[in-house]
């Protein structure tokens, strides 16, 4: 009996040691459970602390961001401020379809020439960008004033005289007076586009001595003796319109090539009462009405209207 209560106490002496084993076994897996479940907090919060850092800090940078998107702002608002996109389209006429312009107030025409004083005389079917006087000549022959682009020719070659948008918009240099038939629109600045010819010629002032017609007929020269014949159409020349010979070689509007006889040009001291060689390429008051050298509805333009020319026999000193 003693030897069985002796071996029952001692095993019972070891299932209390493995209990206090177990317990503790228990207690430390727990502490370290505890223990990485305090380091993750702790991690939690150190990433929670890292974020809420660079969130501050990303919000001080999204201020200057917020900055830049106010300067983006300011750019859209800007946009608003800038310039209507369609404010730079050309400005169509309706009725003929070509664009029109707004023309130069700077430009300045040549007024001085050494040689003869040509120019494109002009005028559309309702007499509107009309030039009918050279930039050389005195005050008292400009009529309405003069505004073209002028010719000085100087001796045998090829020349081109024009008008252009900013040439019949421009202030008459000598007289200082608008062009009458040209008036840009007030509230766009264009000139709107030429249509047709009621004339269309080509005068190169100083040339005839007055003393033939057009047609070669001996006439009385009524013009005067005197200088500066080359920009005064009064004064006698050095030649009857037979001695020299001009070929028209181009008719541009708006740059583009315009069909035309040169057989059909009169050609000559048309007006025997001047000194002017006359190319009439169209006139509704003049002899070749009948039988044009151009089809004046061709003309139609809104920037400019040009005749190249060669001229020979300019050969007396």
């Amino acid at each position: 009996m003693k030897l069985k209560k002796f071996l029952a106490m001692a095993a019972a002496l070891c299932m209390t040691t493995a209990v206090f084993t177990a317990c503790g076994s228990d207690t430390e897996d727990d502490s370290s459970s505890k223990k990485a479940e305090t380091s993750a907090a702790s991690t939690e919060e150190e990433s929670s602390e890292a974020e809420e850092s660079e969130a501050e800090e990303s919000t001080e940078e999204g201020g200057d961001t917020e900055e830049g998107g106010d300067t983006e702002s300011g750019d859209a608002e800007g946009g608003d401020t800038e310039e209507d996109p369609f404010a730079d389209e050309p400005v169509i006429d309706e009725y003929t379809g070509k664009e029109c312009y707004v023309p130069d107030p700077n430009y300045v025409p040549v007024t001085e020439f050494e040689g003869y004083d040509a120019f494109l005389m002009f005028a559309d079917s309702e007499w509107l960008w009309a030039n009918f006087s050279g930039q050389g000549y005195p005050d008292y022959q400009r009529a309405d004033g003069a505004y073209g682009v002028d010719a000085d020719i100087t001796g045998d070659g090829q020349y081109t005289v024009a008008i252009t948008v900013d040439s019949v918009a421009a202030e008459d240099p000598v007289l200082g007076a608008v062009n009458p038939q040209v008036a840009p629109d007030p509230d766009l600045g264009v000139v709107w586009p030429a249509s047709g010819a009621t004339v269309f010629c080509v005068d190169i002032t100083g040339i005839c001595d007055g003393t033939t017609t057009w047609e070669g007929e001996e006439i009385e020269s009524q013009l005067e003796e005197g200088e500066d014949a080359n920009i005064d159409k009064d004064i006698a020349g050095k030649y009857t319109g037979q001695e020299i010979s001009v070929t028209v070689d181009s008719i541009k509007a708006d740059g583009e090539e315009i069909a035309f006889d040169d057989a059909k040009i009169i050609k000559g001291n048309i007006e025997d009462d001047n000194n002017c060689y006359r190319l009439e390429i169209y006139n509704e008051y003049g002899v070749g009405k009948a039988d044009p050298a151009i089809n004046r509805d061709d003309l139609l333009f809104s920037k400019s209207l040009e005749v190249t020319f060669t001229i020979t026999g300019l050969d007396k000193e």
